[in-house]
């Protein structure tokens, strides 16, 4: 697997995880500006200068990634941090491979899984994925920045379709109990985001995460929809950064409900 370091002479690693559309140039940004801390930015298997890899399960990639904690992270551990795709991948390799992580930082991660029209709707656009102009519309409702695009653009006609396909069904299909019993062994903080706009699909999965693990609290980012770290990047930024030198959720963030007390929320009553 393709990783970019950053910042090798800092103490603490912090292991990015990106998107599904994407690959680890996403973070390249966000790790030069936290130069106190060693960034691992992997590309995914399928993706970016991994796209010869490729996707088998999430289980064995969570699992190529805590070999990539191991043997580069300093001192075999690694604050985690991912959006989406990247998300989903965080909160399993936590559950895996709690004795690797410093701390988890996940956004947009919908362990629950996506059924229903957004499904059949994703799985079908597979089919585009061949078309540059696919990748630019798709670009304009992620709302990415004019400086990315033509970036978002090469890197999706790169993505290696099957692998996709394969990637796509099982983080639809959603993670299952059994896969997450090791949060309970997570004594290290975990942070559970979801842009304020984001489906109700996406909130979901914020209850059952801080129920799962002891040391976690959900928050919104606000006004923001599912790529927020492209969307508004300083906003991520100073979150981020918070968290990894705080191990707390930013004043900047919302909370789930107005009721919320720091652990877990219901959903029922969220808009």
């Amino acid at each position: 697997m393709h990783v970019t370091e950053y910042h090798s002479g800092s103490t603490e690693s912090v292991l990015f995880l990106h998107g599904g559309n994407v690959a680890g140039w996403m973070w390249h940004a966000q790790a030069e500006a936290l130069p106190g801390f060693h960034a691992l930015v992997p590309d995914l298997p399928g993706f970016g200068a991994s796209s010869h890899i490729r996707w088998t399960s999430l289980e064995e990639v969570v699992d190529a990634l805590a070999e990539v904690i191991a043997e580069q992270a300093h001192g075999g551990r690694a604050h985690v941090v991912g959006l989406s795709l990247g998300g989903v991948l965080g909160v399993l390799l936590t559950a895996r491979h709690p004795d690797l992580v410093r701390s988890t930082f996940v956004s947009g991660a919908a362990i629950d899984g996506v059924q229903g029209f957004t499904r059949a709707a994703g799985l079908w656009q597979l089919k585009l994925w061949g078309l540059a102009s696919y990748w630019r519309g798709l670009a304009g409702a992620f709302r990415l920045p004019a400086d990315s695009v033509e970036q978002f653009v090469v890197t999706g006609l790169s993505i290696h379709r099957p692998s996709a396909q394969r990637m796509m069904t099982q983080v639809y299909d959603g993670i299952q109990d059994p896969q997450l019993a090791g949060l309970q062994s997570a004594n290290f903080a975990v942070l559970a985001l979801a842009g304020e706009l984001e489906p109700r699909m996406v909130r979901s999965s914020l209850e059952r995460i801080t129920s799962l693990v002891p040391q976690s609290v959900a928050r919104l980012a606000p006004r923001m929809h599912h790529v927020w770290s492209g969307e508004d990047p300083e906003l991520f930024h100073r979150v981020l950064t918070h968290w990894l030198e705080h191990a707390e959720p930013s004043p900047e963030l919302l909370p789930v409900n107005p009721e919320q007390s720091g652990q877990g929320f219901a959903p029922e009553e969220t808009a």
